[in-house]
């Protein structure tokens, strides 16, 4: 009996340890806080990223646009190039060509 104890001991024990190593080397890997997440999460940083750089330069784009357009600065010729673009606006003595 002694030496199926003996055994089951030294087999046991490093068959624990070898469960729980690749447990834990499945959750590093894998697992919701493991390198394939790391890496996507870096993905998904970079597209952030360059979100918010794109978001930058549009806010820069509209903040210049309402410089042109406040009382002290207004550019009489910008507020016209956005009547003639944005509402398709023309002088009764023009003709409007639409190009689609």
């Amino acid at each position: 009996m002694n030496g199926v104890l003996g055994t089951a001991k030294t087999f046991l024990l490093p068959a624990a340890i070898g469960a729980l190593v690749l447990y834990f080397c499945y959750h590093a890997l894998a697992g919701d806080q493991g390198l394939a997440a790391w890496a996507e999460l870096q993905t998904e940083e970079a597209a952030l990223e360059k979100q918010i750089v794109d978001l930058e330069s549009q806010r820069a784009d509209i903040q210049e646009s309402l410089a042109r357009l406040r009382d002290r600065t207004m550019d009489m010729d910008y507020v016209e190039e956005i009547a003639r673009t944005k509402l398709s606006y023309v002088r009764p003595d023009e003709l409007l060509v639409s190009a689609r």
